[in-house]
């Protein structure tokens, strides 16, 4: 899909780029070239990361960063422009969820999810989208959100609400920022099987054989189905999509219940 050369010349930063969803971003676009900067909460994930990516001979660094601290995200934002130069791309993925019925979510767990989800999405476009306006040179944001932020989803509340503010957030940076030449778009995944989901959210494999029954291809989606769809938004293909909110999900959110599927 994409030339090996691909992202040569192109500065990559990505949160939560220690496992699933973010680790597959991360060596993907390093396959194609990009220089790779991961960040998150926990160093050994980083580094196993950055670590696999130099093995094949790409080009990595990591930060650690609690997206929640503004102050260490100005310093994580810092240590990387220094490094490079520049960012070209900054890809917004750390997240965070549980199991909880809505009644019985305490108020520190729907604080602590939307603070994670949304404010640290925040966070991090403001300290980079400074920089790229400052430098005059644009640059792409990429969020990662979800699909049950635009449809009720028992369970899991605190999320979809964090994710529904990233969507909006995603459409007002785009109108605000375009003029800078700053493209913000945000990836809607539906339910993603990797080992961090697999712990919090998919344990029951009796449900989880349900749902995908219930999704039109059959399967849950992968780290592998989220990255090229990253990729092409970063890419020049991709460089008059501003604002857009782009479902990856194998068509889960158009199942029809009164036709059993």
């Amino acid at each position: 899909m994409f030339a090996e050369d691909a992202f040569d010349d192109q500065t990559v930063l990505i949160t939560g780029g220690g496992t699933g969803i973010g680790r597959g971003m991360a060596t993907t676009f390093a396959a194609h070239g990009a220089t790779i900067g991961v960040a998150a909460r926990r160093e050994e994930p980083l580094r196993s990361t950055v670590e696999a990516i130099a093995s094949e001979g790409g080009d990595a660094s990591w930060e650690t960063v609690d997206i929640r601290e503004e102050e260490r995200i100005e310093q994580c934002v810092e240590a990387f422009w220094d490094r490079w130069g520049g960012i070209d791309i900054l890809i917004n993925n750390a997240g965070a969820n549980f199991i909880s019925p809505a009644a019985a979510t305490s108020t520190n767990g729907w604080e602590t999810i939307v603070d994670i989800n949304l404010n640290g999405t925040f966070r991090m476009s403001q300290a980079v989208g400074q920089k790229m306006m400052a430098a005059g040179e644009g640059g792409r944001i990429i969020n990662i959100s979800a699909t049950n932020a635009e449809r009720g989803s028992p369970m899991i509340a605190h999320s979809g609400a964090s994710k529904a503010g990233i969507n909006s957030l995603t459409e007002s940076l785009a109108v605000e920022w375009g003029p800078a030449g700053i493209t913000v778009n945000a990836i809607l995944p539906g339910p993603v099987r990797t080992e961090g989901s697999n712990k919090q959210l998919w344990q029951d494999e009796d449900l989880v054989e349900q749902l995908e029954s219930q999704i039109p291809l059959g399967r849950f989606g992968t780290p592998d189905d989220i990255a090229p769809l990253a990729m092409f938004l970063a890419s020049e293909a991709g460089s008059f999509i501003n604002g857009a909110l782009i479902p990856c999900d194998g068509g889960d959110r158009l199942r029809s219940p009164q036709f059993g599927n």
